[in-house]
């Protein structure tokens, strides 16, 4: 693998006002790059195969939104941005390359914005949203005014992404595809590295690999932030040569240059280098959180700011779009949405979810994601869910694949020692919890895929 084949200096940008044309607008990376370019004076159109809240959003803004795809949305667009999930015979695609009109991928757009300002690249297995979010919200409160690319939307900012006046773009880095090899940061953070995404990588070697590169694409004189208490990151630390030509920061809970004493309510004493200490307080919870907003702060130095200015932002931050997202929060019932699909963030999401309300039974329920990850990681995934007092196990959702590996939800069900009902979706997930519900629960609903509306059934038949 060569960063050189991921070179976004090669891509060329239209002038604005001309058009770019978006292929699957309504998906959170390309939406937010076409709200992006249109608030940077680009005219945007886009379609996608059907009308979502995202693409009403998108309309409120000017942009025009096709349903369907279709040779004649291309038109005279200047340049038209796909992503790595359309085929090659899409009729758009086909269309513009008959008009030669260029084709890049959404990744690759994302890499030649990072050129011309100064980019803080977030990657990393886990937290990439939720620590994107939080840097983001700490510069537009401090005053910065930064452009952003987050992969959930930022709350207190009612948008996944933004073009904002200031030098600094905060981004989302995301492994797949090898995506975040087009990114040139300034500042790059990596706040985990675990075994994921068997459809792409065979090992964790494969993974490591893959982060080892994107280093490569911090700019000389750069930083990088990392976690020195993962061991993925500890393992790619020890590849990486003394003589790095950016400077390297670690950060920790109990070690790194950059650490943390957790007083118990989201508070947290946090050691700089040079001796001194700063207060982060926090509104979302779990020690994970702590530990994000602990690699924003110590990103502060490569992004030319103070770990002060950067605090009132982390303090006010609510969290992401369905990062422990409540719908509810009553006596009789309290109701959380979480976007966890590995083993890894369902333990964090229950880790948060008894550290707020430690009392409480909690009823999980989830939805795996992709057949290759859930027979590659299922002794996980039921070590991980046993955490919680009761399960409801909806089938597998496959997005990108196709059910040819034999594994089902059930498989998952037989590893575990709680009470757990199996369900096909989450209409059923709801029905089930309705048949088992006690007063005062806690019910999260975790997953990456179509199981996030039973959070909202029983949020909305509890409220009634």
């Amino acid at each position: 693998m060569d960063i050189t084949d991921f070179d976004p200096v090669q891509i060329s940008l239209p002038a604005p006002p001309q058009r770019v044309h978006f292929v699957g607008i309504g998906g959170a990376g390309v939406s937010g790059l076409a709200r992006m370019l249109r608030g940077m004076g680009y005219e945007v159109s886009g379609s996608d195969m059907q009308s979502s809240a995202v693409t009403d959003d998108l309309r409120a803004l000017g942009i025009d939104v096709l349903i369907g795809h279709a040779a004649e949305h291309v038109g005279a667009a200047a340049l038209v941005v796909t992503t790595a999930a359309a085929r090659d015979d899409n009729p758009e695609l086909q269309a513009a390359r008959r008009a030669s009109i260029p084709v890049i991928k959404r990744a690759g757009l994302l890499g030649r914005l990072s050129l011309e300002r100064v980019c803080l690249a977030v990657a990393g297995t886990h937290g990439k949203s939720t620590t994107s979010g939080m840097a983001t919200l700490a510069l537009e409160t401090a005053g910065l005014a930064p452009s952003f690319a987050v992969g959930a939307i930022v709350r207190e900012l009612g948008a996944n992404a933004g073009s904002g006046s200031g030098p600094h773009f905060v981004v989302e880095a995301d492994e797949y595809d090898y995506s975040f090899l087009w990114l040139r940061p300034r500042v790059a953070i990596i706040t985990n590295i675990e075994y994921d995404h068997p459809d792409l990588f065979p090992n964790i070697a494969a993974v490591l690999d893959a982060f080892e590169c994107f280093t490569q694409t911090i700019e000389p004189g750069g930083v990088l932030v990392i976690n020195s208490e993962d061991a993925g990151c500890q393992a790619l630390l020890e590849r990486l040569p003394r003589d790095t030509p950016f400077r390297i920061v670690t950060f920790g809970e109990w070690s790194g240059d950059w650490h943390f004493d957790a007083t118990g309510d989201g508070t947290a004493h946090v050691s700089v280098p040079g001796g001194q200490q700063v207060a982060l307080r926090l509104r979302v919870p779990g020690r994970h959180n702590l530990r994000n907003a602990l690699a924003v702060v110590a990103a502060s130095s490569g992004l030319g700011v103070s770990p002060e200015e950067l605090l009132p932002g982390l303090e006010r931050f609510g969290g992401v779009g369905r990062r422990f997202e409540v719908h509810l929060d009553a006596p009789h019932l309290v109701v959380v949405d979480d976007y966890a699909h590995h083993p890894s963030e369902i333990e964090a999401t229950i880790a948060a979810a008894r550290e707020r309300y430690p009392t409480r039974r909690l009823v999980v329920i989830f939805q795996p994601h992709t057949y290759s990850r859930t027979l590659a990681l299922l002794p996980a995934f039921a070590t991980a869910l046993e955490r919680a007092d009761r399960v409801i196990l909806a089938e597998i959702y496959g997005s990108r694949e196709t059910d040819s590996l034999g594994v089902s939800s059930a498989q998952i069900a037989q590893q575990m020692r709680c009470p757990v009902d199996l369900v096909a979706s989450a209409e059923g997930a709801a029905h089930a919890y309705g048949r088992a519900a006690e007063h005062g629960d806690v019910v999260v609903v975790m997953g990456a895929g179509d199981i996030t509306a039973a959070a909202s059934i029983i949020a909305t038949r509890a409220s009634v």
